[in-house]
């Protein structure tokens, strides 16, 4: 499954900058604006963790995290503040809460410690790497409904990086993908990962032919066409997860 996030801050410049940050790291994120509208995604969602500003008009988020973590102790709560709050501080602390940040938040450590809180939670992780924004938020979210983590990357370099910082089960891969193709871009990531599985996606086959060929013969799984049918590409991601599940299960019964 993919990670679920709440987010809550009054200040909706900084919900929506922090929820892009979370997301393009594959985070599925919900965001509230007050204590009040948190509780009730609390009473009828489930989230993995609570990012959550302390001072907030109202309910402030100290309060919210307690009336929180009385419905659910293993409540998994960050809270964060741009001020000078010691005693509310304090309260958080006794309270447990996961961690307190400052503001502005070091978004290197919020992410290095949300997965420390998360390392328990099984998902599936996919590299999309696309130069098409649009395309890319689209199957994103549409993979993201079905339970999958997505990270994005828009070039091929990104995409490199990336995969020297994570690993990943699925690479979906444009063929034409700036500054290098995505062959080009296949072969210098397969090193890193040898056990990730190539999709490549084109709307170019005719013009790609033969780099596709190519691509094939070097073991890349296999090719879709743009548009993407979203049914035919979940029911090839469920066949191949379901094939190493059954590799797994014969290796551990030999």
């Amino acid at each position: 499954m993919v990670t679920q996030i709440l987010l809550v801050d009054d200040n909706e410049e900084f919900l929506d900058s922090t929820r892009d940050v979370l997301e393009d790291d594959g985070y599925q994120v919900a965001t509230a604006t007050n204590g009040e509208y948190a509780l009730d995604l609390v009473e009828t969602g489930t989230f993995d963790v609570i990012l959550m500003d302390i001072k907030m008009p109202g309910m402030n988020g100290v309060e919210t995290f307690i009336k929180m973590k009385g419905k659910n102790p293993d409540i998994k709560v960050i809270l964060f503040t741009a001020y000078s709050l010691g005693e509310l501080i304090r309260r958080a602390n006794e309270e447990s809460a996961c961690a307190v940040f400052s503001k502005p938040l070091d978004m290197l450590e919020l992410l290095k410690t949300i997965k420390t809180l998360c390392k328990d939670v099984d998902c599936k992780c996919i590299l999309l790497a696309d130069d098409n924004r649009d395309f890319c938020n689209s199957l994103r979210d549409s993979l993201g409904q079905a339970g999958y983590e997505v990270v994005v990357a828009n070039d091929s370099e990104d995409a490199v990086k990336k995969a020297q910082q994570k690993s990943y089960d699925i690479l979906l891969l444009d063929m034409k993908l700036p500054p290098k193709n995505g062959l080009e871009t296949y072969r210098r990531i397969r090193p890193m990962q040898p056990n990730l599985v190539t999709i490549i996606i084109s709307g170019y086959f005719n013009e790609m032919d033969d780099m596709i060929r190519k691509a094939l013969k070097e073991d890349v799984y296999t090719c879709l066409p743009k548009p993407v049918d979203m049914g035919q590409l979940l029911g090839l991601l469920r066949d191949v997860f379901a094939d190493s599940k059954n590799d797994i299960d014969g290796k551990g019964g030999a």
